[in-house]
């Protein structure tokens, strides 16, 4: 034997659909119902299960149990009566005609139930309401306990309206998601067509000879920041081979960004270029007491780092870091220990 299908379906309401899976009793079916004329069955071939294709005929009402579900049967058997047809009173016939023209604008706003219905309309008697009706009702996405609820109605004209309402909302809601579908294709079409319209431009703005390519640029003007400065020749030696990596990189790639970042702090430094500092640690900290009340701890750890440097005659070794949230001072006490050394902040 194969393994028993796994039940889904309970007493009480769950996330799933009440017709998924195996039905346990009776108590799970509805009291009104469809009978369903079974046309054609499709099993799936790499799966188990398969796909029916059935024909609603009618409407019936359950009125008792002849027995329950078995581990070998699937479904219960029940005792059932036909419902009397729906009859068209009073202004059923407007009210179908109108619930008609809404049903029509439904599918002409959704491309997807246009092409899976229009068919269908073309063998489709309009001129019922109540089939009318109950082919809206298909249609509509509304949950199953108001589509359960049309299903039931007796009163023509309360059905017309239940089903009225439901199209409605889908109306509006295939409304909304055309116009955001609308919008975002508008927009990736006009970033498309600028991007396609840029590059052409920069094309033949190249081949005029107007503009050059942005890596030539580039190269040019840290070439250019770089003629009046002495740069040592280690550091020369980094820059060349900065600037050949940035002309192998594409643009768009966020390592180009990196490198290019890089060559700007590298061409922006003041090589070549010396202070005379102040070597007074007495004068740095009278400056720094100037320029600064209180923060006795700061500016004696400040003191010692001048210090150090002085009499190892060099500014290799420890890096001071200045931590705090903004506004409390850190640039302020920067710009004092350039001012207390004599060098340019």
């Amino acid at each position: 034997g194969s393994e028993p299908p796994k039940v889904y379906g309970s007493s009480e309401p769950s996330g799933l659909r009440r017709d998924a899976g195996k039905v346990e009793s009776v108590a799970q079916l509805e009291e009104i119902g469809t009978v369903l004329q079974v046309l054609e069955i499709t099993p799936f071939t790499n799966s188990g299960g398969g796909q029916i294709t059935v024909m609603p005929k009618y409407r019936v009402r359950r009125t008792g149990t002849l027995s329950q579900t078995t581990p070998h049967i699937a479904l219960p058997v029940v005792r059932h009566k036909t419902l009397e047809q729906v009859q068209a009173i009073g202004d059923g016939a407007e009210k179908s005609a109108a619930l008609a023209a809404l049903l029509k604008k439904v599918i002409n706003a959704s491309p997807l139930l246009k092409e899976q219905h229009e068919q269908v309309f073309q063998h489709f008697d309009m001129n019922d309401p109540v089939k009318v009706a109950d082919l809206a009702a298909g249609l509509s996405t509304a949950d199953r306990g108001e589509l359960q609820a049309v299903l039931e109605e007796q009163d023509l004209s309360a059905k017309i309206d239940k089903v009225t309402q439901l199209l409605q909302r889908d109306l509006s809601m295939v409304k909304l998601q055309s116009e955001v579908k609308s919008r975002v294709e508008e927009k990736v079409m006009k970033e498309q067509k600028q991007k396609i319209l840029m590059d052409q431009m920069r094309q033949i703005q190249k081949e005029l000879g107007i503009e050059k390519d942005e890596k030539q640029t580039l190269t040019t003007q840290f070439r250019d920041a770089l003629k009046e400065k002495e740069v040592p020749e280690e550091v020369q030696k980094v820059i060349d081979t900065e600037i050949a990596k940035l002309n192998s990189l594409e643009p768009s790639s966020p390592e180009f960004n990196v490198c290019r970042t890089y060559l700007e702090w590298l061409t922006c430094l003041p090589w070549g270029k010396f202070t005379c500092e102040n070597r007074d640690i007495k004068k740095a900290e009278s400056i720094l007491d100037e320029d600064h009340y209180g923060l006795e701890d700061v500016k004696e750890r400040i003191l010692e780092h001048i210090a150090v440097s002085f009499l190892k005659d060099s500014t290799q070794g420890k890096i001071m870091c200045l931590v705090g949230p903004p506004g409390v001072g850190k640039t302020s006490v920067g710009k004092s220990v350039a001012h207390a050394l004599g060098r340019k902040f």
